[in-house]
């Protein structure tokens, strides 16, 4: 046992040398289900990185036999094996007998006895699952649990730098990338603010809808990107939106795709690309760019359809007149089913209710009231909802 602690704190002073060094996660990893499989005389470790969010196996790591009864697995059965409702060590004593392994390898599971699993905390719904397998029936001592504990925790801080690094750096990001649109936008004072209005729509739209924390996220990055396409159009076009001649009509129906080329090489910013795409479809197919219709507009995309038009249509332009909200709840309400998503057009209604301060000034007793109003009929004709959100 003394040889096994100097091999563990020979191991544990490399790795955590290597976390600060900020060297490459995986290749840590691996130096750890090496060791531990060594100092420990396993048959194998394995070290899972789990996303209980998305319910996704992201990453596999292994060494020793190659036991596909456990490697093999998908993450329903890892997380049916390994339950955190059995508390923080699951241990298996005879994998050959015990139902939570499957016998995707007959031979293989055979040759394995105990198994012993941890789980260690990672960032968000991130999680790391370390498992070590033995050939025969074996019970760990609090010594070697320790070693195992340890290393496992090492893995995981190392996980935990490297994304909470790579969080910041996509946040920064987004925010520089943000924070040009802005700028470009407030250079027409009748459209400053505009983006960040429809993204506090969307957001309030997408939470009422009850997505993932993830695309609750991505539609509020798409409606402050939605309209950073208009980035190359002259401003003597862009300040003529609602006379424009038909040439220059068909230069700003370019703005969705000339966003998306923006966009498209920045891959933090791949998943509000297709928002900034097609947030010109209309439901009923009549849209720009490509003509998409119903459910085939991504989820993201309807709710900025919904959210732009609304935003302009009680902000105004230089050369379309403000509406009150009762006009524009009636306009809403007239183009769902053609223009608009009615399901989406309904939630909106509901976000707008539930939270009266989305609108400078709130709403007043006839605004609420119109609203209900075209809700009631607009619940009366609306299919199910689609929740393909891409």
């Amino acid at each position: 046992m003394v040889d096994d602690y100097a091999t563990f704190f020979r191991v544990f002073s490399q790795v955590s040398k290597a976390i600060h060094s900020g060297e490459n996660t995986r290749e840590i990893l691996e130096h750890i289900v090496t060791n531990i499989k060594e100092i420990l005389g396993a048959k194998g470790c394995v070290f899972w990185i789990v996303d209980h969010a998305d319910c996704t196996i992201e990453t596999m790591i292994s060494h020793g036999f190659p036991y596909r009864n456990l490697t093999g697995v998908d993450y329903d059965t890892l997380t049916t094996i390994f339950d955190p409702a059995d508390g923080p060590i699951v241990t298996i004593d005879d994998a050959r007998t015990d139902a939570r392994i499957p016998e995707i390898d007959t031979i293989g599971k055979k040759s394995v006895g105990s198994i012993v699993g941890m789980f260690f905390s990672i960032l968000g719904s991130c999680e790391g699952i370390l498992a070590v397998y033995f050939y025969n029936q074996r019970t760990l001592g609090s010594n070697e649990l320790e070693i195992l504990t340890a290393l496992g925790e090492q893995g995981a801080i190392a996980l935990h730098k490297a994304r909470s690094y790579d969080a910041k750096m996509l946040q920064n990001l987004r925010q520089m990338v943000e924070g040009l649109a802005m700028a470009l936008e407030a250079k027409d004072e009748m459209t400053h603010g505009h983006s960040v209005k429809v993204a506090d729509f969307a957001r309030a739209v997408a939470r009422k809808m009850e997505l993932s924390a993830e695309q609750v996220e991505t539609v509020y990055h798409g409606g402050l990107l939605h309209d950073i396409g208009k980035i190359g159009m002259e401003d003597a076009i862009l300040t003529r939106l609602g006379i424009l001649s038909r040439k220059e009509m068909d230069i700003v129906r370019q703005h969705p795709e000339i966003g998306a080329r923006i966009t498209q090489p920045l891959s933090f910013l791949n998943d509000v690309v297709p928002l900034i795409k097609h947030h010109h479809e209309r439901y009923d197919g009549t849209g720009y760019p490509n003509g998409l219709k119903g459910d085939k507009i991504p989820l993201g995309a309807r709710i900025l359809t919904v959210c732009d038009a609304f935003e302009t249509m009680i902000a105004g332009r230089k050369h379309l007149d403000k509406m009150s909200i009762e006009d524009a709840a009636l306009n809403m309400q007239q183009g769902a089913g053609s223009k608009f998503d009615p399901e989406i057009v309904s939630v909106l209604f509901q976000a707008l209710l539930d939270e009266p301060d989305l609108i400078n000034g709130g709403l007043s007793p006839a605004a609420i009231n119109c609203i209900r109003n075209c809700q009631g009929r607009l619940t009366k004709q609306s299919p199910p909802p689609n929740q393909m959100f891409l």
